[in-house]
Parts: structure tokens; sequence; C-alpha cells
């Protein structure tokens, strides 16, 4: 049987016919004779002719796998950090462009000096505030000035024993003016009186300047109505302070004294210095007789400024200071 086998193979039977094959041989062997007829049958029989064998498929190529990639090793997340709040970009300043420096010039030029003030800047400007200072009797007149807003002071000889004096000046317009004042106080022994304004147009004189042993030399001037005019326009004497001194007895007095001359009418104006400010009170003269008779022109004299601002507030008050005293001067 297995002789059969081979041949079979060996002509190149089909898989098929082969297995047909085997199953008639097993029948031939189980039914003993009978399979032999019947395989001397088959094998009479002619063998078809085989098919040919397909020409087997060429097995693809497999495709290389990929390279696997190796992932990295997660990492741990970072903590966040809060960024800070963005400030506004300021402003760039530009700078200037900087100047070529000058040479330096040899020609000096003289520092730019302040006028001085003159008389006539000093008379201009307080001319309209000193006043000509009558007795209702018109007895006797002297200077006066306003020493505040409203109050005038003069000479206390000059007023005497009245209790109202008249009062002439020039008002803005340069019209002549004629009021009442009244005695308010007094200084007998500085020769002081403080008189109320009624309602005018003039103007203080604000400028005080105190005066020491020092101050010897200093230009000054007065402002008088020696002239006694028919209206407002002062008389004025220019001088040097000649000398500073101090009575003791009976009270201390500062003494101005001046080269400047007081002529009768001048008691009671003020004394200027050249910026304008008010040193003294220009209050009496002392003369000096020759052998021959004849008469000269000695010593001008008053209180310093100081001694009027000691006693002022009281004497506006109403006080008649030192009543029962003589005249600084007369003692």
């Amino acid at each position: 049987m297995l002789f059969v086998f081979f041949v079979l193979a060996g002509l190149g039977v089909s898989a098929t016919f082969i297995t047909l094959a085997f199953i008639e041989i097993r029948a031939l062997d189980i039914e003993g004779a009978q399979s032999m007829s019947r395989l001397r049958d088959l094998e009479a029989t002619p063998w078809p002719t085989p098919a040919p064998t397909s020409t087997p498929q060429p097995t693809p190529t497999p495709a290389p796998r990929a390279t696997p990639i190796p992932m990295p090793t997660p990492q741990p997340t970072a903590t966040p950090i809060t960024m800070p709040t963005p400030q506004p970009t300021a402003t760039p300043i530009t700078m200037p462009t900087p100047q070529p420096t000058a040479t330096p010039t040899r020609i000096r030029i003289p520092p730019t000096s302040t006028p001085q003030p003159t008389w006539n800047d000093v008379y201009t400007k307080v001319r309209r505030s000193v006043v000509l200072v009558v007795t209702p009797d018109n007895f006797s007149s002297g200077t006066g000035w306003v020493y505040e807003d409203g109050w005038l002071l003069t000479a206390a000889h000059v007023v005497d024993t009245h209790n109202r004096m008249t009062v002439r000046y020039e008002d803005a317009l340069g019209n002549e003016k004629t009021v009442t004042a009244d005695v308010v106080g007094s200084d007998q022994l500085r020769d002081l009186v403080v008189l109320r304004l009624p309602d005018t147009d003039l103007q203080s004189i604000r400028g005080r300047a105190d005066v020491y042993t020092a101050s010897t030399g200093l230009p000054v001037m007065s402002v008088g109505y020696s002239s006694n005019p028919p209206i407002g326009w002062p008389n004025i004497r220019v001088g040097v302070l000649t000398t500073l001194y101090v009575r003791t007895d009976p009270d201390e007095l500062v003494i101005v004294e001046t080269d400047a001359a007081f002529d009768p009418g001048d008691s009671g104006g003020p004394i200027f210095d050249i910026n304008g400010n008010v040193v003294g009170i220009a209050q009496a003269s002392q003369f000096t007789t020759r052998f021959g008779g004849s008469r000269v022109q000695g010593r001008q004299m008053g209180v310093e400024i100081e001694e009027v601002q000691e006693v002022w507030a009281k004497m506006k008050q109403g006080n008649h200071l030192n009543a029962n005293m003589e005249y600084w001067f007369w003692q």
C-alpha cells in the first residue's frame, strides 16, 4: 500500500485524487477480493493529466519595526512664581546739550551799584507828612509830623497850655487845608505833645532809625516851617550829626546834636537821615555871644527818636507825663 502511495505521489497526482485513492484501497482491503478487482480496474483507468502547480507567491518582507522612543522621566511640577505688577516706564528726561565754556574775558565789568537816594528824594517822600502847627490865637507856631495815621507829634513848648491847635497842610491835589487837632497827651520833660487829627489824607512817616555815639558825622536833614509859608511847603536844613550824649539830671535822656540850623518855627519838626528815617525831633538852639555883642549860631539839639518810642503809647492814651517838670533844655 505504501508503494502505491509513492507511485501516485511520483506521478504528481493531485492531493484530492490521492485521498480518493487511499479511500479506495482501504475499501479493497476490507472487501477482500472484490477490492482487488476494483483496484485493478482503477489502475487500468487512465489518470488525468495533473494540473500545473501554481507558482507560490513570494512571502512579503516584513516591515521593520519602529525603534521605540524612550519616554523622558517626568519631572516634578515647579511651584508657580508670582510675577510683580509691571510698573510704567518713566518718561526719559532730555538732557540739555552742554554748551561750550566761554573763554574768560580780561575786561572787568564793575558791579551794578544801587543808586543812592538824595535829599531831594527824601524831601519829596516826606513833605506832605510834615505840617504847620499854630496856636488858636496865632500867637506862636511850630512844626508837626504824622507819627501814625491820624496822630500828630510836635513840641510841647509850641502848644504850651492849649487844648487844641490849628493844623495847616497841603492835600494830595495841592490845595491848602486847615483843620483843628485835639491835644491828647504830653511829656513835659521830653518836650513832646500828641494831637489827634480829624479825617485827612495825610500819610504817616514810618521810617525810624536809632543813632549812637559812633553815628557822629551822619548826614542829616531837618524839615520845618521856620519861614511860615502861606501853603504847605516846609523848609529844609542839611548838616551832619555832630554828637550824641545822655543827660542824667533829672532823668536819662538821649540827646542828638547837629549843625543843621534850626530857626523859630522849626521846633517839633523831624530830623531825617539820607534814607528817609527819622532820627530825632528838633527842639532847641543854643547860641554863643562874642565879646563884641554879636550872636553866632551855636548848637541845634533835640531828643533822639528812641525817647519818643518809649513814651508814645502812654501819651496816646491821654497821659501827661512829667507835668510838674521843666523842659530838658531849661535844666
